[in-house]
């Protein structure tokens, strides 16, 4: 009985968090100049107005550049920073590692202000940089907690024999602990993307008109209108993050992903 009750409330909670997913997706199709769930109809008129919209689809393509780029800077300073804690027992190591981790803590709106107040400081004249540099800050401890998960369930003989054999610490570096612990980088990398492609709170701080990513985009247009275009659009965002977590899946399991800790 006990199991049941419990059976029937995880279900309900699925069924809670899906609900908002589902009438997004059904109010994308209806035929109505509003946003109308069960939908009224069926119609593909709002993807094609969306098409038609030369702005939605330069954020959507900036914010795609823009997320590749963080990825790229986050993977390899919060890689390097992983291998480094993992690998050196130094002072105030637990000190650095939470530092590492902090963006997690520090909530996205309080740094999206420190960052904007520090580039009116500095002058800074990069939207494009300020934007990637916010990115990166936040989406670095995924890396660090992702790949640092990896490097525990690392054999350290493995690492011993290769340098045993003759394999420099660089040579073993390259052929054997970054190909041991590829699913987690993988996995790393995808939870950057979806972070930086997402990002909606630390972005609206440092957005200009010349460089306006997608979530941005979506929100300036919902202060003047809300029709189904808009449910179009995150109907589209939420296939592109089921996706990317599918194969996130497939490549590691999210019970991998998350189930270690960095010791």
């Amino acid at each position: 009985m006990f199991d049941r009750a419990v059976n029937a409330i995880g279900w309900l909670v699925v069924v809670f968090i899906l609900s908002p997913l589902i009438i997004i997706i059904g109010a994308s199709f209806t035929e109505t100049t509003y946003v109308a769930f069960p939908p009224q109809g069926f119609t593909l008129r709002w993807y094609q107005q969306l098409m038609g919209r030369q702005d939605f689809l330069e954020s959507f393509v900036f914010s795609i550049v823009l997320g590749f780029l963080c990825t790229l800077a986050a993977m390899i300073l919060g890689s390097l920073a992983a291998i480094g804690l993992h690998r050196h027992r130094f002072f105030a190591r637990a000190f650095f590692r939470s530092f590492l981790l902090s963006p997690l803590v520090l909530p996205t709106i309080v740094t999206g202000v420190a960052l904007l107040q520090f580039y009116y400081l500095i002058d800074l004249e990069a939207p494009l940089l300020g934007l990637l540099i916010g990115h990166v800050l936040i989406t670095v401890p995924y890396v660090v907690r992702t790949v640092g998960a990896g490097l525990v369930g690392l054999d350290p003989a493995v690492e011993e024999a290769a340098n045993s054999l003759g394999a420099g610490t660089l040579r073993t570096m390259l052929r054997v602990t970054l190909p041991a612990i590829a699913p987690s980088m993988l996995s790393a990398a995808i939870f950057v993307f979806i972070t930086s492609f997402d990002q909606a709170t630390v972005s609206i701080f440092l957005s200009q008109s010349v460089v306006m990513p997608l979530p941005i985009r979506i929100y300036s247009y919902i202060e003047f209108a809300v029709d189904p275009m808009i449910a179009a659009v995150s109907t589209l965002l939420i296939f592109i993050a089921f996706g990317l977590i599918a194969l996130l899946q497939k490549v590691l399991g999210l019970d991998r992903a998350f189930g270690a800790e960095i010791r």
